[in-house]
């Protein structure tokens, strides 16, 4: 019986600041293309930033947001990659 409560057990819970789901894309992209895609956000990130200024319309801030999601679960992998 131990083995089949094993085998049910729950997933632990995802606790990063970012989804799951862009942490197991990022992790299937080659090391070259993060560092020049989180460039690319840096830069994206910024206008968003800069037309809800300007506008005050929040759909710039939801885009901001989810690049900055993207953006952190970039970072962390470039940086598991040279630690590990």
């Amino acid at each position: 019986m131990v083995n089949m409560m094993s085998f049910f057990k729950k997933k632990a819970a995802w606790t990063k600041p970012f989804p799951e789901k862009v942490a197991r894309r990022v992790s299937r992209i080659p090391t070259g293309e993060l560092e020049n895609w989180s460039e690319q956000a840096l830069t994206e990130i910024g206008k968003c930033l800069s037309k809800y200024a300007k506008s005050r319309d929040p759909i710039y801030l939801d885009e901001a947001v989810k690049g900055a999601e993207a953006l952190h679960a970039v970072v962390a992998e470039l940086h598991s990659r040279m630690t590990n």
